[in-house]
């Protein structure tokens, strides 16, 4: 009995981001350590770029002249025919059980066309629903008193809303994504509890970004942008009035360097453009803060927990790996008084801030890449065979999934 799994990927499959992330999941889906039942992948994207995957097939939908084009340039092209691409893909293609897995978006009509012809179609979650980011960042915004550019709209949002109605499993990468799918009226039969993950291999090493310093340092790693709370760190650590350094990691957006101006110029406060050795950058670090307003998967916190690094983050910022009081703290992005508080503390407590590095190195190892995507696949040929018994893997990801619920600390920071 063979099963095939289709990856549409409507973007350009690279080393960074999404698509990154899509690649060390699809490494494990072909992987027999773990799962030893064979699962043939192959990823469908407008092009490849010196990023390969062993075992994984990659058929780009772009014509070859437009590969050669710089992607911005052919991305409008890429977009408009890669539904098309991907549906002729399929057809072509026989297995016993086939499903297809969808990185956003695919239309409506692509996600019906597939159903019918008995393919089980599998939708992830980069992000929280549009409908729910648009309302955080709408508001997060306004409290910037800034011109919100994040790009979402109401349209776009009841087209993602009928998409995921049409899918049959959505992966969601933490808890509050699954709150905001429930609340889009997906049943939870549809929702797969899922993370994202680290590679240590990538984080391996002992050279260090940047000097020691006197005090301590906190990392932030990410777009220095509204959605991810730059701006809240900015402020938080300017009223924490801790001894130390402040290192903000990423491309920044227009809106923080006019509105926080004078947080940047600090001079206990460095912007780092790029970064190519994050790793190296975490281990010149004591602290990772991360008051992310909207997310899905945050890949960089369960990187800077496999660094060893105590995390300060938001319930959206913490994913499956850190537990408020254990691996760091877990407090709303606009709890000023909690924010500083915990700086203040993880600053000054060197032993507090040891034992949570510990627990965060620990938790981390439970989230490398290969344990995360054994457990996505799994997820995926349970219900590509769907008269297999449920794996003892399958077991294990239910019982960690839910030993894992993000609250937001409601006590003062400090108190045992």
């Amino acid at each position: 009995m063979t099963s095939r799994l289709d990856i549409f990927l409507p973007s350009e499959f690279i080393a960074r981001g999404p698509s990154y992330t899509c690649g060390m999941i699809a490494k494990g889906l072909v992987s027999r350590e773990i799962d030893d039942r064979p699962l043939n992948v192959n990823i469908v994207t407008p092009r490849a770029s010196s990023f390969t995957i062993p075992s994984v097939g990659v058929t780009e939908a772009l014509p070859i002249w437009a590969r050669r084009l710089p992607y911005r340039v052919s991305r409008p092209l890429a977009l408009a025919t890669i539904d098309t691409a991907f549906l002729r893909i399929v057809r072509e293609v026989t297995a016993d059980n086939r499903g297809a897995y969808i990185w956003p978006n695919a239309s409506v009509s692509t996600i019906n066309e597939l159903k019918s012809r008995g393919i089980t179609v599998f939708r992830e979650m980069i992000n929280g629903p549009r409908w729910r980011a648009k309302q955080l960042l709408d508001d997060a915004y306004k409290r910037l008193a800034a011109r919100p550019t994040h790009g979402l709209d109401d349209t776009s949002a009841e087209v993602e809303r009928d998409a995921l109605h049409a899918a049959d499993y959505v992966f969601s990468p933490n808890g509050m994504v699954t709150k905001s799918l429930q609340e889009t009226g997906l049943p939870p039969t549809k929702i797969l509890e899922a993370s994202y993950g680290w590679d240590p291999q990538r984080f391996a090493g002992a050279t260090r970004l940047l000097p020691p310093i006197d005090g301590v340092r906190i990392a932030f790693v990410g777009t220095i942008g509204v959605r991810k709370g730059a701006h809240l760190i900015l402020d938080y650590w300017a009223r924490s009035k801790v001894r130390g350094e402040l290192v903000l990691a990423g491309a920044m957006e227009a809106a923080i360097k006019e509105q926080c101006g004078s947080l940047l110029a600090r001079p206990d406060v460095t912007v780092l453009d790029y970064v190519s050795d994050a790793g190296a950058l975490y281990r010149s670090a004591d602290i990772f803060a991360f008051p992310t307003i909207e997310e899905g998967g945050p890949q960089v916190t369960y990187e800077a927990c496999g660094c060893g690094l105590p995390v300060i983050t938001s319930p959206m910022g913490a994913g499956r790996v850190v537990n408020d009081g254990r691996e760091g703290y877990v407090l709303d992005p606009y709890d000023a008084a909690g924010w500083v508080a915990a700086i203040q503390e993880l600053a000054t407590d060197v032993s507090k801030r040891s034992l949570m590095a510990e627990a965060a190195l620990a938790s981390a190892d439970d989230y490398r890449w290969e344990a995360v995507s054994a457990r996505r696949k799994t997820q995926i040929v349970d219900r590509l065979e769907p008269h297999a018994e449920s794996s003892d893997l399958s077991q294990a990801l239910a019982g960690l999934i839910s030993s894992h619920e993000t609250t937001v600390a409601e006590r003062p920071i400090g108190a045992a």
